[in-house]
């Protein structure tokens, strides 16, 4: 496809965790390309007790704005 653009190599995914730490909280982005990976990815730390939220989201340079848009959801009731 080539009108598909993609950040961090071909990497589909985007998550973004947040930890507790001494200074405050504290947010580390991570991409990725299976979704089965993020266990690794909690796993390898820091520590998960610490762990606040886990944010993950399709790698899209719109931020999924496009998908969840109400001009989308117009365009799709137009089309049927």
């Amino acid at each position: 496809m080539s009108n598909v653009v993609t950040l961090h190599g071909d990497k589909r995914w985007k998550a973004i965790i947040e930890y507790r730490t001494d200074e405050g909280p504290k947010s580390i982005e991570h991409y990725f390309e299976e979704i089965s990976d993020l266990h690794l990815i909690i796993e390898h730390g820091p520590d998960w007790n610490f762990l606040i939220r886990c944010t993950v989201t399709l790698n899209r340079p719109d931020e999924g704005e496009e998908q969840n848009s109400v001009e989308k959801a117009l365009r799709e009731e137009r089309s049927r």
